[in-house]
């Protein structure tokens, strides 16, 4: 017998999925925003060339490096969702003009490299990067970098390998935090940075300016709050008026007080708007 009030249920239970369903792709599309041009390799800092490494699917990935100096750490960075390895060569451009090396990692799918972004295809991508990063090393310290999507990246890296240093800058909880709920249970990418808080077994640093508009000072209270509690080793930075992308010269003193600090020397102090938390590890 025909039950109207099944029916419906069931047109509104398929409505519902199908409105989430759209609702999650069109909050996937904009997780991933990738450049469509190849690398821009103009007004970079000297000693720029492009570099190709090879993810263990098989995805080949151009990224770029910028040579540093022998008594330098080496930067690895993983940039945000709508950047690119060129425009995070020109925001880092202050670490180069210091003499620390630089390596930006692109990602499948970004600027003209194969491939389509996804959480498990990008952790291939940093796999890829760190490697050639370690190889070039040449027993310098890796410096790891993630700015927004790209600290989830980071962060998934150091669930996989012991990293010198791990620094985020405005890195979220976990991506479902950053969707609308109608969209949560259809995302397959996680990204759960809070979660991989208590793995840590590296120091971990996390800068977040008190401006910022797209990551909110909440979550990185809530991140920070995790490493104290679990007294991982490291400190937070709260950069006091500085939006989603801090100036690259004050990421550059922070990194130099960073690279002091762990070779035991001294260095100039940061400005006063500059706040440091350390986890207590």
């Amino acid at each position: 017998m025909h039950c109207p009030e099944a029916a419906l249920l069931f047109a509104f239970i398929l409505s519902v999925t199908v409105a989430s369903s759209a609702s999650a792709q069109i909050f996937r599309d904009r997780i991933y925003r990738p450049p469509t041009h190849r690398l821009d390799m103009t007004n970079l800092p000297t000693e720029a060339d492009a570099i190709h490494v090879k993810a263990a699917d098989g995805t080949d990935l151009t990224g770029i490096e910028v040579r540093g100096r022998s008594d330098r750490p080496l930067v690895l960075i993983f940039h945000g969702n709508g950047s690119g390895a060129d425009d995070t060569t020109r925001w880092f451009a202050p670490l180069a003009d210091r003499g620390y090396g630089i390596i930006a990692a692109e990602y499948r799918g970004y600027s003209g490299n194969p491939g389509t972004p996804s959480e498990a295809g990008l952790a291939q991508d940093a796999d890829a990067f760190y490697a050639y990063a370690k190889a070039r090393s040449q027993g310098r310290p890796v410096l790891v970098i993630g700015h927004s999507l790209g600290g989830g990246v980071a962060f998934g890296l150091a669930m996989r390998q012991r990293l010198d240093a791990l620094i985020t800058i405005g890195v979220f909880t976990r991506l479902k935090a950053m969707a609308p709920k109608i969209a949560r249970a259809f995302l397959a990418d996680r990204y759960d940075n809070l979660a991989a808080v208590a793995a840590l077994d590296e120091p971990w640093f996390l800068l977040h300016g008190t401006a910022d508009d797209v990551v909110s000072t909440a979550m990185a209270n809530e991140l920070h709050n995790a490493a104290v509690r679990r007294r991982k080793s490291g400190a937070s930075f709260a950069l006091a008026g500085a939006n989603h992308h801090p100036n690259g010269e004050l990421v550059a003193d922070i990194i130099d007080l960073l690279t002091a600090q762990s070779q035991g020397r001294t260095s100039m102090p940061l400005p006063p708007f500059v706040k440091t938390y350390p986890f207590g590890g």
